[in-house]
């Protein structure tokens, strides 16, 4: 209990905070992490977290389907037909590059891991997370387009990267039934797809005909979420999967959903990811005190650079995208929740060594992101507005 009121305190804290905060690109991942580092460490630390228990493997596998719900809700199909071509060109076409590149580096770089470690890792790590940035994608400053296109890239590739590690892990462990593997992912589908249609289908008719209010829409959404993830579960599918449908179905069942309608489950979801992150953060002293070696940290600088970069920039040769925006949405993509959630679940499968590298490579390379992206985001949008002020300048007065 004196982990959830120290959760509690500093959340509480950083909500009188937020303005300030938000100045100075302090997220809530930040926020909680370094929390968790100094509460959780040292020689009598304040707050004993216990990861591997089943509380914590819970709030966290919850935490994941919710995310996944949400951010599958946020992706307009008439958005992706109109002006689509980019983030579909970075979702089949950079994202496998991208862990193809991360495979390749990881087999020099991380040796003794096994080349299943190694695509593990970079399925993992392929995965990003807007979380980090916030300030930043709500920041006027910066090109709407831009910002979207890292909002909805971040939404897909989480939903391809679960399938992805679960296949890899299957490939990795012996005693898995790569058949098994794709009948949960089957179970997922069905699941999602049944949840998401009947259940948004039967709140947009209550919308119409009047038969419920404001808030018991919002608690509907929620209810929505975490029965799809529930339903595969018991099932014996894949319920990060399952939400993931489910809230594709949801927002292709009712395009005109009301932004309100998902606010419960976007809160609900935050204060969850704050838990994970305080988790998170009890993790990165007994990493880095454990002996890294210099080989993980080159890969994670390459993981958050080069590996997804030149697959971006790749992926949008001829495309109408100006070359300082292609690598702006390739430099773009934080590491966080959705990675930590397939680290973890990888970790449950592997052991020994396999597993040490994974820990270690996930544990390093978020911990990065989220200072690096984290907290460089203002800075960003106030550097590119500077630059675009610039080149309008250079361009001197139309000619129209």
């Amino acid at each position: 209990m004196l982990a959830v009121l120290m959760l509690g305190l500093v959340l509480v804290v950083w909500a009188v905070l937020a303005r300030p905060a938000q100045r100075y690109s302090v997220t809530v991942p930040i926020a909680m992490a370094a929390a968790g580092l100094i509460l959780t460490n040292g020689t009598h630390p304040l707050v004993d977290v216990e990861v591997t228990g089943p509380i914590v493997r819970h709030l966290i596998e919850i935490t994941l389907a919710l995310v996944l719900f949400t951010d599958a809700t946020e992706i307009s199909m008439r958005w992706l037909r109109e002006t689509g071509r980019v983030p579909m060109r970075m979702i089949f076409i950079a994202f496998p590059l991208t862990v193809l590149l991360g495979f390749a580096a990881g087999v020099p770089l991380l040796p003794g891991a096994g080349w299943w470690v190694c695509a593990i890792c970079a399925a993992v790590l392929a995965a990003t997370d807007s979380t980090p940035i916030l300030p930043m994608l709500h920041d006027q400053r910066l090109p709407s387009g831009m910002r979207h296109t890292i909002t909805v890239v971040s939404g897909l590739d989480d939903g391809i990267a679960a399938p992805l590690v679960l296949l890899l892990l299957a490939g990795a462990v012996a005693s898995t039934d790569l058949e098994s593997v794709l009948l949960e992912l089957l179970i997922a589908l069905v699941a999602g797809l049944l949840t998401g249609f009947g259940g948004s289908r039967m709140l947009s008719l209550a919308r119409e005909r009047g038969w419920t209010t404001p808030e018991a829409d919002r608690v509907g959404m929620l209810a929505l979420a975490i029965t799809a993830f529930a339903m595969a579960e018991v099932l014996h599918g894949n319920g990060f999967v399952a939400a993931f449908v489910a809230g594709l179905a949801a927002r292709a069942t009712a395009p005109h959903m009301p932004h309100a309608a998902l606010q419960t489950v976007s809160d609900t979801a935050t204060v969850l990811s704050a838990a994970v992150w305080f988790v998170f953060g009890s993790l990165i002293v007994p990493a880095f005190m454990d002996g890294l070696e210099w080989r993980v940290f080159a890969y994670a600088f390459l993981s958050l650079t080069l590996i997804r970069m030149l697959p971006v920039a790749l992926s949008l040769l001829g495309s109408h995208v100006p070359w300082r925006e292609r690598w702006a949405l390739g430099f773009w993509g934080p590491r966080g929740l959705d990675s930590m959630v397939l680290g973890i679940i990888a970790l449950e499968q592997l052991s020994g060594l396999d597993a040490d590298w994974v820990a270690d490579v996930v544990v390093v390379v978020i911990s990065l992101s989220i200072l690096i992206h984290g907290l460089s985001a203002r800075y960003f949008a106030s550097w590119w507005d500077r630059r675009s002020r610039a080149l309008a300048g250079s361009a001197g007065p139309s000619t129209r």
